[in-house]
């Protein structure tokens, strides 16, 4: 059996007319996609790193005034998440509380609508179909900089490929040494069913859809972990966490949202989390038109 593709899958959660505009523009649409975002009332949008192009029912274009474009009614919204929760909200509270759902081939599927009084996500009014990508050797020239108690910052902007560097350092540090991988928003393991959507390494323990802070102490105490592996540091509870392995021996490698050195050390929690001792470098990414790609790597 062939295996579908990533449009292919998402395709099989929208309902008609706009699935099978999707399947018959899938040549045009090409590989490189990364996301394909519906709004109630507007076009459907085809998200690249470098353009944003609009669905028809004949193919794509680069203009959404154009009369053919497909406009995504509430009711394809409300079909799409019917099927993406297989027909029970009551089955699927945490992701509506969290805003997001994976599903085949490690894809995301975020939410945007009302928080209702329990802080779950209702009137859902978009859905983002984020694809999940794997790029081998991605980490190649970072791997070696994790290990002995020293550890790594994997610093860059939105979709600039913070996620699918940390991706392949546990497949490749995972391979070789035991690895925790704190996967808070589950976007690098894309663990469903109870199995993980992404390779991230034969020796990888995966922790997912904890806290971050939670998951990191837990990996300290429980896991004998070498690495721990996380995403997008972001707070004090992160820092102390961090701080509670400096003295365990254990490798730290960590994204944060930074696009440069300066920019990192303007972070009000900079200081705490480099005078831990744990990072003795920060690699920064070229950014969204190149995710994935290195620009420079900066000892700390």
């Amino acid at each position: 059996m062939t295996e579908r593709t990533s449009l292919e899958i998402i395709a099989g959660y929208l309902p008609e007319p706009l699935r099978a505009a999707v399947l018959s523009a899938e040549a045009a649409i090409g590989p490189d996609l990364t996301e394909l975002r519906l709004y109630s009332g507007q076009p459907a949008a085809i998200v690249y790193p470098y353009r944003i192009l609009f669905l028809t029912r004949s193919g794509v274009t680069a203009s959404s005034a154009n009369t053919a474009v497909i406009r995504t009614g509430f009711e394809d919204i409300r079909r799409t998440i019917d099927a993406v929760t297989h027909y029970s909200f009551h089955s699927h509270v945490n992701e509506f509380r969290q805003g997001s759902f994976i599903i085949g081939n490690g894809i995301r599927a975020g939410i945007s609508g009302v928080y209702n009084q329990d802080g779950l996500i209702t009137d859902v009014t978009g859905i983002c179909f984020r694809i999940s990508r794997s790029v081998p050797g991605c980490s190649a020239d970072l791997a070696g900089l994790v290990g002995g108690g020293k550890g790594l910052l994997i610093c860059g902007g939105v979709n600039s490929g913070k996620t699918t560097i940390l991706r392949d350092l546990c497949c490749v540090l995972g391979r070789k040494r035991k690895v925790v991988l704190v996967d808070e928003r589950n976007e690098i393991a894309a663990v469903s069913d109870g199995r993980t959507g992404c390779d991230v390494g034969i020796l990888t323990n995966v922790l997912t859809g904890c806290p971050r802070h939670i998951g990191i102490i837990s990996a300290i105490r429980s896991l004998s972990p070498d690495v721990i592996i996380c995403d997008e540091l972001a707070g004090d509870d992160d820092i102390e966490a961090v701080a509670a392995g400096a003295g365990c021996g254990i490798s730290f490698c960590a994204s944060v949202h930074a696009e440069s050195l300066e920019a990192l050390k303007c972070r009000y929690f900079a200081e705490r989390l480099l005078s831990t001792g744990l990072f003795s470098h920060a690699a920064f990414l070229a950014g969204a038109s190149q995710p994935g790609r290195i620009r420079e790597v900066a000892v700390l």
